[in-house]
């Protein structure tokens, strides 16, 4: 499968959802605490380390990024057939995955300890602040893909209640691959 297939089976809302993972993993090796001033750029001349990034911001940080990266990996392999859930549910894990990725790194900058005098301050960088941004995309976007399969806040019950969608799933008995009459698996798929 191409570029362009993959691009058009996401849509605009997967699409959306793996450009903004991409972007918070990208993002997350840039300063999202530590010290901000005066003092902090006659530190970094003396060789001193002036900020971590979300790797070493603690759990909060680094989790979050990781569940966005999952929500978008939810997203491609939903949309090339790879998983085994209707795509209600799919949609469902995105925006879930989403919030919770968006609340979690909410918190990580709630809880950031911080400090301030002569000229300089201790606390979140903007590294967390585009972070924070990327993840409530994210969920935003899975919100949007979620509704565009058929979702309702209102009724999520549903979501856990058709279940997989006939025998073997959404995509019949012999799952996702065009395997043929002789069912060989999926390496086989000449």
């Amino acid at each position: 499968m191409d570029f362009k297939t993959l691009q058009a089976r996401l849509g605009r809302n997967g699409s959306a959802i793996v450009v903004g993972a991409l972007l918070m993993f990208i993002d997350s090796f840039f300063a999202w605490y530590g010290l901000s001033g005066g003092s902090s750029s006659e530190l970094k001349a003396l060789g001193v380390q002036t900020s971590v990034s979300a790797w070493s911001a603690g759990f909060g940080a680094w989790f979050s990024v990781l569940l966005v990266l999952a929500v978008a990996a939810v997203a491609v392999l939903g949309a090339l057939g790879r998983l085994p859930f209707a795509p209600l549910m799919i949609g469902f894990l995105e925006f879930s995955g989403g919030v919770l990725a968006a609340l979690v790194v909410l918190l990580r900058w709630m809880t950031y300890q911080t400090a301030s005098g002569a000229g300089a301050s201790v606390g979140a960088l903007w590294g967390t602040y585009v972070g924070v941004i990327l993840a409530i995309v994210v969920a935003v976007f899975g919100y949007l893909d979620f509704v565009a399969k058929g979702g309702d806040i209102k009724n999520l019950g549903a979501v856990f209640q058709n279940g997989p969608q006939g025998p073997g799933g959404p995509q019949g008995p012999q799952g996702p691959y065009d395997q043929g009459q002789y069912n060989q698996g999926p390496y086989n798929q000449g």
